[in-house]
């Protein structure tokens, strides 16, 4: 039986060497690194382990819409955890189906547009209590843990129409922190038995299984008082419960608890580290801080944002997007070829993960202008009808990308919006940020000082990125 036909790339002993070396943050790079070696189509391999790495737009489309169905399926975890159940991000197949229908429609672009004033007032709900004190005291403020209180606050708000208590949000947070710090890396992944993976993690993170079981009781009450109810109030969670599959059945329980933390829990990972990384870029490009600030005044003139103020905060939008560019919390696209298939003339055997890295798709020069430049004019209506579609993957693509990136970035503009009114961000020279790349990508010990808004900003000291 003749060989299959592979892709350039590097050896098996240099490609394992090179990971060794980086770190997980410098993998990326190392990805970055390759393409630029090799082309758009990679052979990385180790024992046991064959990824090709695909950095053209149609390899791209190919397993990600093309061939997605018959020949490709998602990575999944076997195995049950005590907060990720078996939903939307957690399943393939007619399953994944069956809820996408019943999910999705809860995420109508229309629909969501018109909770931006519900939006506006979490947000501030949760500034004057837990910020405002920060700019009287002028103590620092850790923003990753008070980004993810703001997502975690405002996506409750509109899925359940409540406000969590300070105890869950510190949940939340040490879960993730948590998790973050425990997951392997994009290209090597070493699965531990449970009782020692939770072993290990009890000694690292004392707080890591109390967390745990203090979301899911959460959210296992929540649903269960909903079920209750003679009719559902007018949020996602109520949508969600009164979904109907073609049988015209409903969700059961287990399954609605599941979707809820998929949604609540999961969704707050990217939309808390995307504007975390947000609040980084402008405190680091003051010019791109003053032009978003004076569209907010020119649009709102110190008012809530309203539905029909979107239109008038483009360029808010526009720095989101960017900062996803540089920074894309979910650094990658994997799938695993369950069937033989050819591409550009090499041969996918069964078993190969296919990677569409949106690191480095999100640096080639030929579909951006000075990609490492922070510019949102990336991202300008002229810009966005010049590219090819599977290019920017902040929100993945094809038929799994994220039902709640519409969302993400509603919550992130009105925000981003709120804070530029309200306050002027100064990062902490004396901390070190370190980027990270372990499961998704974020900033770690990210230290700011809040400012009143009116007060100009202290010169920004020298940042040690470790």
């Amino acid at each position: 039986m003749s060989q299959p036909r592979r892709p350039p790339g590097p050896s098996a002993l240099s490609f394992m060497w090179s990971l060794l070396g980086s770190g997980h943050a410098g993998n990326l790079e190392a990805l970055l690194d390759y393409q630029r070696r090799y082309g758009d189509i990679v052979w990385l391999k180790a024992p046991g382990f064959s990824m090709y790495l695909l950095s053209n737009p149609a390899y791209i489309k190919h397993f990600l819409v093309d061939n997605a169905v018959n020949n490709y399926a998602k990575p999944l975890l076997n195995q049950r955890g005590i907060v990720m159940g078996h939903a939307l991000s957690t399943s393939n197949g007619a399953y994944w189906k069956r809820h996408r229908r019943m999910v999705q429609t809860a995420f109508l672009r229309e629909r969501l547009n018109a909770v931006v004033p519900r939006i506006s007032r979490e947000v501030h709900r949760v500034l004057d209590l837990h910020w405002e004190p920060r700019v009287r005291s002028g103590e620092p403020l850790a923003l990753g843990r008070e980004m993810s209180r703001l997502s975690v606050s405002v996506l409750l708000e509109l899925i359940c129409s409540e406000s969590p208590s300070d105890e869950l949000c510190d949940a939340v947070f040490s879960f993730l922190r948590g998790s973050l710090l425990e997951a392997s890396s994009l290209l090597v992944r070493a699965p531990l038995p449970r009782a020692l993976s939770r072993g290990l993690k009890k000694w690292r993170h004392p707080d890591f299984l109390p967390a745990a079981h203090r979301i899911d009781a959460f959210a296992r009450e929540l649903v269960a008082r909903r079920l209750k109810l003679p009719e559902q109030p007018d949020d996602l969670l109520g949508q969600m419960i009164n979904a109907r599959d073609e049988k015209g059945e409903g969700m059961s329980e287990l399954e609605l608890r599941d979707e809820f933390v998929d949604v609540f829990y999961g969704g707050h990972i990217s939309t808390g580290i995307g504007l975390s990384w947000m609040q980084y870029c402008l405190a680091r490009h003051p010019e791109v801080a003053e032009r978003m600030r004076d569209e907010v005044e020119r649009t709102l003139g110190g008012r809530s944002p309203e539905t029909a103020d979107l239109a008038g905060l483009q360029y808010v939008g526009q720095v989101f997007d960017e900062t996803l560019r540089h920074f894309p919390p979910a650094h990658g696209l994997l799938r695993i070829a369950t069937r033989e298939d050819t591409l550009a003339g090499h041969d996918v055997p069964v078993g190969t993960q296919m990677l569409a890295s949106a690191y480095v798709m999100h640096r080639l020069p030929e579909f951006w202008e000075q990609p490492e430049a922070f510019h949102p004019e990336h991202f300008s209506p002229e810009q966005v009808r010049k590219r090819p579609r599977f290019v920017y993957l902040a929100f993945g693509g094809g038929q799994r990308i994220c039902v709640g990136s519409h969302l993400a970035s509603l919550i992130a503009i009105v925000l981003a919006s709120a804070l530029a009114q309200r306050y002027r961000l100064e990062l902490v020279s004396e901390r070190s940020i370190r980027f990270v790349a372990r499961g998704t990508f974020h900033p770690a010990n990210l230290w700011v000082k809040v400012l009143p808004a009116r007060e100009a900003a202290a010169p920004a000291g020298r940042i040690n990125v470790a």
